[in-house]
């Protein structure tokens, strides 16, 4: 599922259980801590709650559009010459989302495009009867322009956008059983030499790992690094954590979906903050809350999200091949014991 526009509304709590699942009325059912921003785990959480898992919300990265006004000066400059590029990667569906909205706002302002806007304008209309106003992104997006992705949720939200094949050329790390979704396996795909002098567009937001863009510029190409978003650590309010401690009283019952390892990061300062460290100092009563929240299974989908989980202080660690279908898959394995057991009672 591509990531919304920015603003997300707060959201924490138990998602109220399914009568689809296999539990007895009154039974507590297992419970998928989800981690993404908010309305970006719609379709996992959908999947699970058919499942019988019930999902807790606690959001670990806030997203919002970029405000900086010399950051967005930058990225302007390069959405307004797409044309002169070879090539251009999105490191993100968030990256994906915001930079297209970004270039869809300034044909709005665009005078020269008053044909354009009007033709928007019905677009918009038609949004309104249930049509989509997405595909703006790939009218204006340039077809010699090729595109790459590091994993198939910005594919798919570039698709969501108008920019598929035919009419757009995508690159991005195939899949199966081995599949790797990151900027090595990228990198694996790309012509390097033939970049070697041409200009390369890099859309993320602020901060990120630095291996794309040294990599082209090791090859001789010239890459303009521009951020569309910002990422930061969500502060989670009181409901949050009672919501959170009240699940993992009964851990074994709980698994908690990582899918970033800067969000296992921001995880583990909050852990630190409320209740210490756990071989530090501790608030009275607060290391027995802390021991059960690492207590719980965690699944995350790349080698670095473990690592980062096992450094936050995690033992049960399982890691999936990247993608929803296959973190899926897991924590159905998962919570089919404790689905049996209960209806055994």
């Amino acid at each position: 599922m591509s990531p919304r526009a920015p603003d997300w509304p707060p959201a924490a709590g138990v998602a109220p259980a399914h009568a689809g699942g296999r539990l007895a009325a009154g039974a507590v059912s297992p419970c998928a801590i989800l981690t993404r921003p908010d309305g970006q785990a719609h379709g996992l959480a959908g999947a699970l709650h058919a499942e019988g898992i019930d999902t807790l919300a606690f959001p670990l990265l806030h997203i919002a559009a970029q405000t900086d006004a010399d950051t967005l000066t930058a990225l302007d400059r390069a959405l307004r010459s797409l044309a002169s590029y070879a090539l251009a990667v999105f490191v993100s569906p968030n990256a994906v989302t915001h930079g297209l909205a970004r270039l869809v706002h300034l044909q709005s302002l665009d005078p020269r495009t008053t044909s354009g806007r009007a033709a928007a304008a019905a677009r918009d209309a038609a949004a309104g009867a249930g049509g989509h106003t997405g595909d703006r992104a790939g009218d204006l997006w340039p077809e010699a322009l090729t595109v790459a992705v590091v994993g198939p949720g910005s594919a798919q939200a570039l698709a969501d956008a108008g920019i598929a094949a035919p009419r757009h050329r995508v690159i991005v790390p195939p899949g199966g059983p081995a599949a790797r979704f990151d900027s090595e396996a990228l990198l694996a795909q790309l012509d390097l030499t033939s970049l070697a002098g041409r200009r390369v567009l890099l859309v993320r937001g602020d901060g990120g790992r630095e291996l794309l863009a040294d990599t082209l510029r090791a090859s001789g190409a010239q890459v303009d690094l521009v951020s569309a978003y910002t990422r930061r650590a969500p502060a989670p309010d009181a409901a949050a954590w009672a919501a959170l401690e009240a699940r993992l009283a009964s851990p074994e019952r709980c698994a908690w979906v990582l899918t970033s390892s800067e969000a296992v990061r921001h995880l583990a300062t909050l852990l630190a903050a409320r209740y210490g460290t756990r071989d530090g100092i501790h608030t009275p009563g607060t290391p027995q809350v802390l021991a059960k929240i690492l207590a719980a299974p965690c699944f995350t989908s790349h080698a670095r999200i473990a690592d980062a989980a096992r450094a936050a202080g995690f033992d049960r660690i399982t890691q999936c091949a990247p993608g929803d279908e296959n973190l899926l898959a897991a924590l159905k394995t998962w919570a089919d014991p404790i689905q049996v057991k209960h209806d055994d009672r």
